[in-house]
């Protein structure tokens, strides 16, 4: 049920986001730009370490420039071929065959290639429209890489530094955030369309929707506050929900079995149900929803976009235009059997009792891992004091492409 929140990736094959980060980000430090010298060292950086140019004065300017209302399109294409569609050789081929040169497009092969990758295109190749082409969880990963590196540019040099439009092009199977912007088809017809109606136009006429973005902080001991940025979250029960989900394979027929014996364990009693049970809830650490208090709860999702499930068959959440905050669902402390009966409810944005639907909420508190666009985060083994979260609207906002240009409007 929670799965309809917050799954990963449903198709047949999927993988993770990216593997496991094989390196840790380059960092640099800010530059002085004038002088022969300096040019110099700045040209021997810009090859060596364009992380190093991005965080730099003259990596500001560049993007600023670059986003100039009047300056001609320039599309910059980041890949993840470990994602749904991405797998496919012929697709990404004919993805890059698309675009004018191999600096126009970048492949990350982990989480630890994203952030040079986007220090690539957006300084090297002054890209001003971001193309991505990956599934919920490669769209998360980059956009949350996207947000540290113009934050930290921006703290660095203290210059102002515009975010990059953002055209999503649908590489996985739920494609949330990309169906929000009314964006379909595969990749390549998705990208060749955008370049037939704006390759060399002027950055001005590209439409952009402004997408809220949820920012999750915690923090572990003495450390600095840390964040995540995304705009689907899940609460415990979802987490623990995706972490049982893959056990019964990919795709469809994965979670059509998954359901199956969940809803066998409940009635019946099962030998996963009697071990695993307890992660389904409710849970009584206590949770505020702009201080509204649940001392025990089963769940609480949120989200920023609308959540389109069953590929536009259903909406489990409806979010107008401009409306403030972000939308939260709560699922109150119930017995399993119960749940499984508000199922078609929860999938169908159908009010119920049991279910508490807040429209405009500023904040939530909870404890415990969570789920964001459906990737996992403080692994039980990993933080087992339950960290305390809080949930609200970030000041961040993705510039995104929406899908309803025409050639007649534009």
């Amino acid at each position: 049920m929670w799965l309809a929140w917050s799954v990963r990736r449903l198709s047949a094959g999927s993988a993770p986001a990216f593997g496991n980060p094989s390196s840790a980000p380059v960092r640099g430090q800010p530059f002085d730009s004038a002088g022969g010298e300096a040019h110099t060292e700045r040209m021997r950086v810009e090859s060596d370490d364009p992380v190093a140019l991005a965080l730099s004065a003259e990596g500001a300017q560049r993007r600023q420039r670059a986003c100039m209302p009047s300056q001609p399109v320039r599309v910059g294409l980041l890949l993840n071929p470990r994602a749904g569609r991405a797998r496919n050789p012929r697709m990404r081929t004919e993805l890059q065959g698309l675009l004018d040169g191999p600096d126009a497009w970048a492949e990350t092969w982990d989480l630890g290639s994203v952030r040079r990758a986007l220090a690539v295109l957006l300084c090297q190749r002054r890209a001003n429209v971001l193309a991505i082409a990956g599934g919920d969880g490669t769209v998360h990963h980059v956009v949350n890489a996207l947000v540290d590196l113009t934050t930290e540019t921006a703290l660095l040099t203290g210059e102002p530094v515009p975010m990059p439009r953002v055209l999503i092009l649908n590489g996985g199977t739920l494609n949330i955030v990309g169906r929000t912007c009314a964006i379909h088809g595969p990749p390549q017809e998705i990208l060749g369309k955008f370049l037939q109606f704006f390759a060399g136009a002027p950055l001005s006429r590209v439409p952009a929707r402004r997408l809220p973005l949820l920012e999750v902080a915690w923090r572990q001991g003495d450390a600095p506050v840390a964040m995540r940025y995304g705009f689907v979250f899940g609460s415990e029960v979802a987490y623990h929900a995706i972490e049982l989900y893959e056990r019964f394979g990919a795709g469809y027929l994965g979670l059509a079995r998954f359901l199956a014996e969940l809803t066998r364990g409940i009635l019946w009693g099962s030998e996963l149900w009697q071990r695993e049970g307890w992660k389904l809830g409710p849970f009584a650490d206590g949770l505020l929803v702009d201080g509204v208090h649940y001392p025990t709860y089963t769940g609480v999702a949120a989200s920023t976009v609308d959540l389109t499930l069953a590929i536009g068959a259903a909406a489990a959440v409806r979010r107008r235009l401009y409306q403030p905050g972000f939308s939260a669902r709560v699922v109150q402390a119930l017995d399993p059997k119960t749940i499984i009966g508000l199922v078609p409810a929860m999938m169908a944005d159908r009010p119920v009792a049991g279910l508490d639907d807040y429209p405009t909420v500023r904040q939530l508190r909870l404890f415990g891992p969570y789920t964001l666009d459906g990737e996992l985060f403080h692994e039980p083994a990993h933080a087992p004091h339950r960290l305390p979260l809080t949930v609200a609207i970030s000041e961040q906002r993705l510039q995104a492409v929406p899908g309803e240009w025409t050639a007649e409007d534009w």
